[in-house]
């Protein structure tokens, strides 16, 4: 079923690729939607193949690629152990492909979002009936029949009330013919039925926009953070819109360069620096900060290991900042080379404000801290919008 879930995602995202600049041309167009009803079709082979001509029709377009990136993710969930990988593989080296030709991409955000992330939002899993009743819109919305394709969509919603990826396609079907108080309407009832759909959100505040509800939308894109904050698609139009009302943000930028792997035979925890660090220079501060940050993970979740206990992935990535930081103080303070990464400089700024779990909750999350972000949000609840106001910062 995950599958049928990607493939109800893959739509919406072409649609809400229509507002950024990653369309393919005239030329192009038509091979990108003979794809995607392929794809919805299941025919994956065939449809990388059309994504493939549409991109030798348009080189420039970064549309054709990520929609190759999807379907290989997609594949990749019908496939098992080294197939399995290696597809993901060329998924991700496809999507950072296409954010080379169109950095605001959405498809290709969302698909290295999925393969990066440590497990699925939390989003309804649709029955049978709804989820084949939702392939078959797909098919008729990218063949241009936008009425039978609604006609579907309400059909797949009736068959599972709680699946709101139906209203938003369903919504889709008004946006593509500008028709913006219907598509708000469907995308609002997406958000009221599961109000954790990010991508509802942000096309919400797609058609407010159109209607000039520029307040409603902000607060739209707020919610959409709010659902779901590694979601960069709504940070881009958040950062968008911000910058044109005077108040730029700046992307944290936060890449790690520190892992810590479990080898499978000899059960224990490993860990992957970045390259970068191996040599002398002012990059070594920075490279002592992230080793620190992975010791800190390999000692808690050794004796977590050890003593049979479940992992708290937040609490861990927590402390374990906070132990790196506090050793790089110390060395400064001592005399010695201070951090130089703005990303890591930033994450500082925010531990002495007491602002860290606030920063990693909202630019550099992952599913797993989902408790722990619902639990601040509910103690916090314009804690997003006030976050975004003092610092200016985004993922």
């Amino acid at each position: 079923m995950k599958t049928g879930v990607a493939v109800g995602l893959s739509l919406a995202l072409v649609c809400a690729a229509g507002h950024a600049s990653v369309l393919p041309n005239k030329a192009a167009e038509p091979l990108v939607n003979e794809a995607n009803v392929l794809v919805a079709q299941g025919k994956y082979q065939e449809g990388i193949a059309k994504f493939q001509e549409a991109a030798k029709a348009d080189p420039a377009a970064s549309g054709p690629l990520s929609g190759i990136a999807n379907v290989l993710f997609k594949a990749s969930f019908n496939a098992k152990g080294d197939a399995a990988v290696k597809l993901r593989q060329q998924a991700e080296g496809v999507a950072r492909q296409a954010l080379t030709l169109g950095a605001d991409d959405p498809l290709a955000q969302e698909v290295l979002r999925n393969l990066t992330d440590d497990k699925p939002a939390p989003l309804h899993m649709p029955n049978q009936a709804a989820w084949k009743a939702m392939q078959e819109g797909e098919v008729l919305f990218h063949s241009n029949k936008l009425d039978e394709a609604l006609a579907k969509y309400d059909e797949s919603l009736r068959l599972d009330p709680l699946y709101s990826t139906a209203a938003v396609n369903a919504g889709d079907c008004f946006f593509v013919q500008k028709k913006w108080p219907e598509a708000e309407e469907r995308f609002r009832k997406a958000t009221g039925i599961e109000p954790l759909n990010g991508q509802a959100w942000r096309f919400l505040a797609d058609a407010l926009g159109w209607q000039g509800k520029w307040s409603a939308y902000e607060t739209a894109l707020f919610n959409g953070v709010a659902a779901q904050p590694n979601q960069l698609p709504t940070w881009d139009k958040l950062a968008s819109y911000r910058n044109k009302q005077g108040y730029p943000l700046t992307a944290l930028n936060l890449k790690r360069k520190s892992r810590v792997v479990l080898d499978p035979e000899s059960g224990k925890f490993t860990i992957k620096l970045d390259s970068d660090f191996t040599a002398a220079g002012k990059q070594v501060p920075d490279g002592a900060l992230w080793l620190a940050v992975a010791q800190y993970e390999v000692n808690a979740r050794s004796k977590n290991q050890q003593e049979k206990v479940a992992d708290q992935p937040f609490a861990i990535e927590v402390q374990a900042w906070r132990t790196g930081l506090a050793i790089i103080d110390e060395t400064v303070a001592n005399g010695g080379a201070d951090i130089s990464d703005p990303a890591l400089l930033n994450l500082r700024m925010l531990a002495k404000d007491d602002q860290l779990e606030a920063g990693l909750l909202l630019l550099a999350y992952r599913e797993s801290w989902r408790a722990e972000f619902e639990a601040w949000k509910t103690a916090h609840p314009d804690g997003i919008r006030k976050f975004v106001n003092t610092y200016a910062l985004r993922p």
